[in-house]
This record gives structure tokens, C-alpha cells and sequence, in this order.
């Protein structure tokens, strides 16, 4: 009878432990707004847009809207969790044809390894509302993160989990970078088509050479219009990035290029501006009449960029289009926007031009 009841104990037990180890991890969430941010300008500890309100009034409808998307928003923060989760909120989850999920609307965890970024786990939506742990079993030390937020969907909240006993704090000073890039452009430079929201170039970059970047790419809007020099020049940047040529036509370049980057120069004339040509795309290869639209468009912009060199502007540079994404045709995702080794080669250059700038 005794060893029945043992048994029947013993059973009892394991079965209590069986269904604890099956429901994982009990976390403790904190608001990620308690935490560091980056790549948010003013940032705002009510919200993830991109642009606050009162700096968007004057740009277009289009532009305000994308603006709300968290592009290029990271934040970073420090724990001794053995398991980090994260708990967000869409406005509402989206799905594009020619980007994964988890680069539109979900997470993507770093982690200080002692010498760079490193690459850690992600957060994959399937809903407005998710939850999910980003990554277990971590050996409990105090290090710091960084998650990036999503690249084409608002974000109305976000929470971070950790064990309940872990301390879970904003990042060290020394973990966020002093120096800041402000990048100006279209669907590339917002992040399409990167698999996960790290992989966009603006964000390889600032991990590349450590800065801030605020990654201004509005998808089939950055168009160029003469404002949009007033909202970047708010901006206290030690660089800034015209990734632009891609949505305007010729027309269009040829008579706004020119007025917008010398009423930029004329507000903040002593900050470098690197000038980008659009990047080859592989229709123009096959498709005359996209082949004439882009050797046009990066014609126009050139002609902008002499002309400012003639006139005696100061600290403007140049980056042509065979530079930026190889030659073998395979850094797309749909021969227009860049896949993951795409952005990887366009961060490398450009950042070969800012530390030469910086």
C-alpha cells in the first residue's frame, strides 16, 4: 500500500513538473518606452512614429501616413533575464508581397557579444496582437540589446519580458551612439524588402560604424518636395543621406533635386551631404523603356550635383549607382528592392563614404 502511494506520489509530481516545463518561462513585462531608444526624432515616450505630429503638418498625406511606421527604431536595453519575450501591438498587422511578415510587422533581437551587434532572435507576428519569446536560455549574465521595431506596420505598444527575478534597465550611455545620420529616401531606404527589420540598410550602417541613423524612407513617396528640407534640417544630424533618385521621375529630379539640397545646404551649411544615385535596378537591364527612366533619373541628379560643385558648395558627396548593390545581379528580392545581401552591400559602401566624412 505504502509503495502504491508512493507511486501514485511520484506520478503526481511528475506530472505538476512535466506541465511547469511545458508552460515555460513566467515573465515580468516592462513598457518599452521606460527603456533607450534610437532612430525616433523628437522621440516621444507616447508613440513609435517617426515624425511627431507637428513636424509632418507640412509634408504630404502620403508621407504622414508611412511616417507612422517604426522604420529604423531600435530599442536597447540591459538584463541578466535568462529568456527575454516581447508582447506588441499592430495597427494592424500587415503582409506585403515581396517582403516576409516578420520584416513587416515583427521583432528583431541583438545582443552585445563584448566587440559588435550580434544577431540574436526575432519575434514573428501572426496577428495585431503577439506574443512571443525572443530568445531562452541565456546564461544569465548582465549584458545589453537591442530589438528593432517593425518596418511597414504602425506600432501602437510594446513590451518587454524578462524573468520575473531578472532586472531589466535602459542601456549604459556608452551602448548608444552620440553621432547621428538622418537618411532621406523611398522603399529602399524604409526597408523593403530586408527579411527582418535589422537587416534594412539604415540599421546595418548604424552598426556598422557606430551612429544613429534615422531612416527618413518613405516607400513611393520620397518625391523630393522643397519642404522636406526644413524637416530634415530640424534635425541636429552630423550627416545626411539623400537616398532619393528612386520615385521621382526625370522631370521631377531635374526641378526639385537642385532647390531642395541648396535650401539644405543654406540651413545647416556645415554639414556634409552624401548625394546617392539609385541603385541598378535589374528590370532596367531587360526593359528599355526602365532601362531610359533610370539612366535618366540618375542623369538628372548628377546634373544637380555639378552644378552645386560649380557654385562653390561646400561638403557635398557623390555616390554613383554601379557602387552600391555589385554587379551580379542577385541583390533583389524583386528586381526592385533589396534583398538582405543587397542591403548588406549598400551599407558597406555607404559607410565607407561616412567614415571618410566622419
Amino acid at each position: 500500500m505504502k509503495l502504491r502511494k508512493y507511486f501514485l506520489l511520484s506520478c503526481l509530481l511528475f506530472t505538476i513538473a512535466a506541465a511547469q516545463a511545458q508552460q515555460g518561462p513566467v515573465y515580468k513585462y516592462i513598457d518599452a518606452q521606460h527603456l533607450s531608444k534610437s532612430g525616433q526624432w523628437p522621440k516621444s515616450t507616447e508613440n513609435y512614429y517617426r515624425i511627431q505630429a507637428a513636424e509632418r503638418q507640412a509634408l504630404t498625406k502620403a508621407v504622414q501616413t508611412l511616417s507612422l511606421n517604426p522604420a529604423g527604431i531600435s530599442i536597447t536595453f540591459q538584463t541578466n533575464s535568462k529568456n527575454i519575450a516581447a508582447k506588441w501591438k499592430l495597427n494592424p498587422y500587415r503582409v506585403m508581397g515581396n517582403m516576409s511578415p516578420l520584416g513587416v510587422s515583427g521583432l528583431d533581437l541583438y545582443g552585445w557579444n563584448g566587440k559588435k551587434w550580434q544577431f540574436a532572435g526575432v519575434g514573428i507576428p501572426s496577428k495585431d496582437e503577439n506574443s512571443r519569446t525572443l530568445i531562452g536560455n541565456l546564461d544569465g549574465q548582465m549584458r545589453h540589446y537591442k530589438i528593432y521595431l517593425p518596418l511597414y506596420t504602425e506600432l501602437g505598444s510594446l513590451e518587454i519580458g524578462v524573468d520575473e527575478s531578472a532586472e531589466i534597465k535602459p542601456a549604459a550611455p556608452e551602448y548608444l551612439n552620440q553621432k547621428k545620420v538622418v537618411i532621406y529616401g523611398s522603399s529602399i531606404t524604409q526597408g523593403a524588402s530586408a527579411s527582418r527589420p535589422g537587416m534594412a540598410y539604415p540599421s546595418i550602417l548604424s552598426r556598422k560604424i557606430n551612429v544613429e541613423t534615422i531612416n527618413l524612407g518613405f516607400s513611393g513617396n520620397g518625391k523630393m518636395e522643397i519642404e522636406i528640407a526644413d524637416l530634415l534640417a530640424a534635425i541636429p544630424a552630423d550627416v545626411y543621406v539623400m537616398d532619393c533618385v528612386p520615385n521621382p521621375s526625370p522631370e521631377e529630379i531635374k526641378e526639385r533635386s537642385y532647390p531642395l539640397i541648396a535650401k539644405l545646404r543654406r540651413l545647416k551649411p556645415d554639414v556634409p551631404i552624401v548625394m546617392v544615385e539609385s541603385i541598378q535596378r535589374q528590370a532596367a537591364n531587360w526593359d528599355n523603356q526602365a532601362k531610359t527612366r533610370l539612366t535618366s533619373q540618375n542623369a538628372e541628379f548628377k546634373t544637380s550635383y555639378d552644378r552645386l560643385i560649380k557654385e562653390k558648395y561646400k561638403g557635398i558627396y557623390y555616390i554613383k549607382s554601379a557602387e552600391l548593390i555589385g554587379s551580379d545581379h542577385e541583390a533583389t528580392t524583386d528586381g526592385t528592392h533589396l534583398s538582405d545581401l543587397g542591403f548588406l552591400r549598400m551599407a558597406e559602401r555607404v559607410a565607407k563614404e561616412l567614415k571618410g566624412i566622419l
